[in-house]
């Protein structure tokens, strides 16, 4: 580790929410930074991944796993829902114990959505986008109008994105180029399961750290990042996906190596807005502040 740096290695993961086995574009691509430079690696199932992901997790090493998924949900989706606690904890133990995800990738994510649409309101949403064959009176196709019931639309990291002048999307959207939502199902429910069994050596940022720099206690610190941020050039014939978890862990190496990443993990926001972002919400690592 370099002097003054936080981590050891620096992990990036293009997850996928695919419903069978694949490589290439659209696949799940991890890159790992470290000491020897950067390796890359194309799984075919999250089950893979998730291997791949603990063995990551090595007394005496410290590792940041980046994710491009949404670690959280608008603020007051715990409620929408009924659960009562700590507001993410309680959402990624629903998610753990609804979601399914066989080491053939077949998954319901669709069905689970369309059980967690029922209990959050009387028409089709907050969550949307399916196959026209999975569509039912409380998951639609397209966007629906969002009603009284939902939660909003956007939490406050994407509000700032957009602001910003970016496109991110929406938690809720499940099927469609660039979504997240599928991918946010099943990768907090396999992480959830995979914090169960590590335990304190797996921390997730800002949830169980606060908006501060990991302090040391965890093997792996889990933050959600967006790969968009980090300027990258996809030769002809590369995967774009490939590219961008590279690009990414790289950009997160050097700034740790420089001292400049433990800023990244203290975001300027005002007390509301951090309060909904450490406790629901979650934030993207490297977006900055007030909001």
């Amino acid at each position: 580790m370099a002097t003054g740096a936080l981590f050891d290695t620096v992990a990036v993961v293009d997850w996928s929410a695919s419903n069978t086995p694949r490589t290439g574009a659209d696949s799940i691509w991890i890159a790992v930074a470290g000491g020897d430079g950067c390796t890359i690696e194309n799984v075919r199932t999250r089950h893979e991944a998730v291997a791949t992901i603990a063995a990551l997790a090595q007394p005496g090493r410290r590792t940041l796993l980046g994710v491009d998924f949404s670690l959280g949900f608008p603020r007051g989706t715990a409620a929408a829902l009924g659960l009562a606690g700590s507001p993410w904890e309680r959402t990624w133990q629903l998610l753990a114990a609804e979601i399914t995800d066989d080491e053939r990738n077949v998954n319901n994510r669709f069905d689970v959505a369309d059980r967690l649409n029922r209990t959050v309101s009387p028409g089709p949403g907050p969550f949307w986008g399916c196959p026209p064959a999975r569509s039912t009176a409380a998951l639609s196709t397209t966007r629906p109008t969002p009603n009284d019931a939902w939660p909003p639309v956007w939490r406050h990291v994407e509000a700032h994105l957009r602001e910003s002048g970016h496109r991110p999307f929406s938690a809720w959207q499940l099927l469609g180029a660039g979504s997240v939502g599928s991918q946010s199902l099943v990768g907090i429910a396999a992480l959830a399961r995979l914090r169960a069994t590590l335990g304190a050596r797996l921390a997730v940022w800002p949830f169980s750290t606060g908006l501060a720099a990991p302090d040391g206690g965890a093997d792996v610190v889990v933050a959600e990042v967006w790969p968009s941020m980090w300027p990258y050039d996809v030769p002809a014939g590369a995967v774009k996906d490939a590219v961008q978890v590279e690009t990414t862990a790289a950009a997160l190496t050097t700034l740790d190596r420089r001292g400049a990443l433990v800023d990244r993990f203290t975001p300027p926001l005002d007390e509301g807005i951090a309060s909904d972002v450490v406790g629901e919400e979650g934030w993207v690592l490297g977006v900055g502040g007030s909001c």
